[in-house]
């Protein structure tokens, strides 16, 4: 095989992989927006379909995994395809485990058997997951489109979540009298879930930051920081 015929395949198995992860994270997205519907319409059926998708995210988040390693030990990459498959692996755990957080929203509901919660915090509810879910969504296209100013994007975009989840807590906490400790504990723990989602988004930014830059998003000198 000719040195460009090399290069060639090599790009291939770049761009499957990135494919791969971009299909898991579809499935990751696709599982917390069901997931914030489950909760807001007290579906259990549907929480627990959300709850059986997981394993088919497990196994693909392995057998990606897996190919990045078998790529990184039988190629020896260097340099940008060295930062890509480095960078796709923390972008892959992120994935993962915000997959996970979804599944933990659907646990939740079906073990308290539903929520009875005030038209306040409904909303508040569905305005931060529905936030989050968006933002996850960003942090997929940046992977896509490999953009290097969506770390500092989105890291700011993430503010309007936190100062939902923190809008989320105080209105719990003005109701737990009424709503009960456990349901106050598990609509907290909720807010906690979907401000996790929208920090791996983040990430997920960052790391295509360095994937492109070689640098993280705070890293960069102040000139390139703003046109990256």
């Amino acid at each position: 095989m000719s040195e460009h015929d090399t290069r060639q395949s090599f790009d291939e198995q770049l761009a499957d992989t990135k494919k791969g992860a971009l299909a898991l994270g579809g499935l990751v997205l696709e599982n917390t927006r069901r997931a914030t519907e489950a909760m807001l319409e007290n579906d259990l059926d549907l929480a627990q379909e959300v709850i059986a998708a997981d394993d088919e995210i497990d196994d693909r988040y392995a057998a990606l995994e897996h190919a990045v390693f078998s790529t990184l030990a039988r190629q020896q990459p260097v340099a940008r395809d060295l930062r890509f498959l480095v960078a796709l692996t923390r972008v892959l755990y992120d994935i993962e485990r915000s997959g996970d957080l979804a599944v933990n929203v659907a646990k939740g509901l079906v073990r308290r058997d539903g929520y009875t919660m005030s038209p306040d915090i409904h909303g508040l509810l569905a305005r931060m997951s529905r936030g989050a879910a968006d933002l996850f969504a960003q942090g997929l296209d940046a992977l896509d489109s490999l953009d290097a100013a969506a770390g500092r994007r989105l890291d700011d975009a993430d503010d309007e979540v936190d100062d939902l989840v923190g809008e989320l807590y105080s209105a719990i906490a003005a109701e737990s009298g009424g709503m009960g400790f456990d349901l106050a504990v598990e609509l907290s723990r909720v807010g906690r879930y979907m401000e996790r989602i929208a920090d791996h988004a983040v990430n997920i930014a960052e790391h295509v930051t360095f994937m492109v830059t070689g640098s993280f998003p705070d890293d960069l000198p102040p000139g390139v920081r703003d046109e990256a």
